[in-house]
């Protein structure tokens, strides 16, 4: 895990350093840097697999140059095979497979790579780059093409330190503000980009490149599905193979153990399989509200595995939270999951340099109650009564506890209203205000036609998912292609790697999640919206291994108090976008005073107060002006 800063073409005296400070917190461990006159590369290492200097980045080997993020799980195969084709290695590092990969496969080569990574090679006698990034979005890769020259980095913020022309992007404040997140390849300056997962990216000096998909989603298959017998077996035995896998490491290792059964499974699969006693942490916020507190669950199932457990107590100031997050966020994603992420990334680092966590268990087996709402969305549109019940709920305003049930009944009945797109997207969007509604400019155009696509647009949209796969698996791939790498994992190594601490996912391995996608809906969700059946076969998996309490117990997410903070707090903060030029003068302080109103009377308006919260801090630490 670390960060880097490339240049293809000229490069300005100094410019690569500035770039590369701006990534220098990924990479405490090492140091390294390359110039031959047409590339150029500075690499901060964080050093987990191979420590040692023999590791170091930039790495050339016979004429190719790498520079690489992230971890490679399969490397130790894969130098097998090299070895047997004669090549000998000297170094004990995963970066070392990749040059010699390259000159064996050619472009082809990442597609054999199982793990998460960005990585730019540069082949100097035959003056090409290539540029790659895992297929689920895990690590971050921007790029700028510019003057006839191409730069990349581990960071949007190292452009801003370079000699690029970067126009903010009106546009992109909206998306996030709406969706809480930017969706790749646009981001938050109208001349950048980042690649999208599963993308690569092969060009010459001068040439301005379009990106290639190499991983996609898995077309329908035609074998028969399997019983449901079969899959809980074939279940367990893949998960026992993709968490030991994840592993490997030279350097301390934990996992974040939430409770739920994600984390769970993986700390239990772990603890059974490794001969070292396993090291699990959780978080617990000081005087923090009881229902945000799973660190009881998580000490049972602790107890359970015989893992050396640590409850990490962290205490989080509203205002000194938004500083932290706006800093460490290169663009911002406004799920409040960011700051207990931040917060257990900083603790844990005392302990461990490589933690795991359960994200994307629920993307891939049917953990969110949305993905029932649309198995049921069109049987319930004619529910008797349903304009009664809705009238009721919001008369009774939302619940203060974390789980909100009524609020997302009135969600859900809400969305009954509407085509089965446009109720997905109004359960998942912040709000529905037009861009009037919110915003002082006229609305800008689109960013410019450059051959940059969003994975979803390769995928057909969410329509052709959802025409292609169900209601279910279908909005499950909706998720895949945008909510998990451009919210989650955005989160997830924005805010570890801000404390220098290398986060993994177990549960996104491609075959297994390929695997998954093919099994039936009814595998995944069951029941009905009033009682829930969600991840059907992953907890039939679960029974067998943790104690049921927690198996069985209501979902509880990964969240920070703001709904609280937000009437505590940070309540004069929002006062003050009302009375000013919120976000630069972007937003309309009118639509705050709106948002706040609602949120005053008993709405849960949190998301998007705490967006423009956040969306207003990043903003004024680059002086953005509207």
């Amino acid at each position: 895990m670390c960060g880097f800063v490339a240049i293809l073409g000229r490069h300005g005296r100094g410019e690569l350093a500035r770039m590369a400070a701006r990534v220098a917190a990924r990479g405490p461990d090492d140091r390294g840097s390359v110039d031959d006159g047409r590339f150029a590369a500075i690499h901060h290492r964080l050093s987990i697999i191979g420590p040692d200097a023999r590791g170091r980045q930039p790495m050339t080997v016979d004429g190719v140059t790498v520079v690489f993020n992230g971890c490679i799980y399969n490397y130790r195969e894969l130098r097998h095979e090299l070895e047997a084709d004669g090549v000998r290695f000297h170094s004990d590092t995963d970066t070392e497979v990749l040059p010699h990969l390259y000159l064996r496969d050619g472009e082809t080569m990442f597609e054999r790579l199982n793990g998460m990574f960005a990585i730019v090679l540069w082949d100097a006698e035959n003056e090409r780059l290539l540029a790659a990034r895992d297929p689920f979005g895990e690590k971050p890769l921007f790029v700028c093409v510019q003057d006839g020259r191409a730069g990349f980095a581990s960071t949007l913020a190292a452009f801003e330190a370079g000699d690029w022309r970067l126009t903010p992007d009106a546009g992109a404040v909206r998306e996030i503000l709406t969706t809480m997140r930017l969706g790749a390849p646009r981001t938050m300056y109208r001349e950048a980009r980042q690649l999208p997962p599963g993308c690569m990216l092969v060009m010459r000096p001068g040439e301005t490149p379009a990106p290639r998909r190499y991983a996609g989603l898995p077309g329908q298959g035609d074998a028969p599905a399997p019983s449901w017998r079969e899959a809980e077996a074939e279940l367990g035995a893949r998960l026992d193979a993709v968490f030991i896998r994840r592993m490997v490491a030279d350097r301390p290792l934990g996992v974040f153990l939430s409770g739920g059964v994600d984390s769970s499974l993986i700390a239990e699969s772990l603890a059974r399989q490794s001969d070292a006693r396993l090291h699990t942490f959780s978080v617990r916020f000081a005087d923090g509200a009881p229902d945000y507190d799973e660190s009881g669950w998580a000490g049972r199932v602790a107890r359970h595995i015989g893992s050396e457990h640590q409850v990490l107590e962290v205490r989080a100031e509203a205002r000194e939270a938004l500083e932290a997050l706006a800093r460490d966020f290169d663009q911002p994603v406004t799920n409040s999951a960011a700051l207990p992420t931040w917060l257990i990334a900083r603790a844990a680092k005392a302990h461990v340099d490589v933690a795991l966590s359960g994200v994307g268990g629920d993307e891939l087996f049917g953990g969110y109650p949305r993905y029932l709402g649309m198995a049921w969305h069109a049987r319930l549109r004619r529910l008797p009564g349903r304009g009664l019940l809705l009238r009721l709920l919001k008369g009774m305003g939302d619940a203060a506890d974390s789980r909100n049930v009524r609020g997302r009944a009135r969600r859900f009945l809400e969305g009954l209203d509407r085509s089965i797109e446009a109720a997905w997207l109004q359960w998942t969007r912040t709000t529905d205000a037009g861009w009037g509604e919110m915003f002082t400019l006229p609305e800008p155009d689109d960013a410019p036609e450059d051959g940059w696509r969003a994975w979803a647009e390769d995928e057909g949209g969410l329509s052709g998912l959802l025409a292609r796969m169900g209601p279910v698996n279908g909005s499950m791939a909706w998720d895949r292609v945008t909510y998990l790498p451009d919210d989650l994992l955005a989160v997830g190594d924005r805010m570890s790697m801000a404390h220098a601490l290398e986060l993994r996912a177990p549960f996104l391995d491609r075959e297994l999640a390929d695997w998954a996608l093919g099994l039936p809906a009814a595998f995944k969700v069951g029941g009905a919206p009033w009682r829930e059946g969600l991840k059907r076969l992953l907890k039939a998996v679960a029974r067998r291994r943790l104690p049921p309490e927690v198996v069985d117990r209501p979902k509880q997410g990964f969240m920070a108090p703001v709904k609280h903070w937000l009437r505590g707090p940070l309540a004069t903060d929002v006062r003050s976008l009302t009375e000013g030029a919120p976000l630069g003068g972007l937003l309309r302080p009118e639509y705050v005073r709106r948002e706040w109103a609602r949120h005053e009377a008993g709405e849960d308006r949190s998301d998007i107060l705490w967006g423009m919260l956040l969306m207003d801090a990043w903003m004024r630490a680059r002086d953005w002006r509207f």
